[in-house]
């Protein structure tokens, strides 16, 4: 009975908040396809899965966190911090601050966008320092009003 209690409590408390969404979906060249959503006009987060790495045992997924900094009419950064696993190998655990800019240029169609984004890692395992680089295009499928960027 008192799990009935705590999720009717949950339920009530999620349908309370004031939210809004605005899925995003980036294809970062060959390399990786990103899912991003917002938090709030500020802050966003993205689930990023590289999937050209050969073999399934080396593909890797990415959960980054990242703040936007005041748009402009052509273009937007943001900046951020990720963490990633190599699921399949059960190794190969790392850290990313990935780094991006975004950019309009259709101003009548700023649903498409380019993505050009910098992120150094740093995997546990190896020891190792990398710096990625990807460039892409996103979409967003849905205008939202109170994201200031639009």
């Amino acid at each position: 009975m008192k799990s009935v209690k705590t999720f009717i409590t949950l339920v009530f408390i999620l349908f309370s908040l004031s939210c809004f969404s605005q899925v995003k979906v980036t294809s970062y060249s060959i390399y990786a396809i990103g899912v991003t959503a917002p938090f709030n006009d500020l802050f966003a987060g993205e689930v990023k899965v590289f999937t050209n790495q050969g073999q399934l045992k080396n593909t890797s997924i990415e959960f980054s966190g990242s703040y936007k900094f005041v748009p402009q009419p052509y273009h937007q950064f943001s900046a951020g911090l990720g963490f990633g696993l190599i699921p399949e190998s059960g190794e190969g655990a790392f850290f990313s601050a990935p780094l991006s800019l975004e950019i309009f240029p259709i101003q009548s169609f700023k649903q498409l966008s380019f993505v050009i984004e910098v992120a150094p890692e740093y995997y546990f395992n190896y020891e190792n320092l990398n710096l990625r680089h990807l460039w892409g295009i996103r979409y967003s499928f849905e205008k939202s009003t109170e994201n200031k960027a639009f």
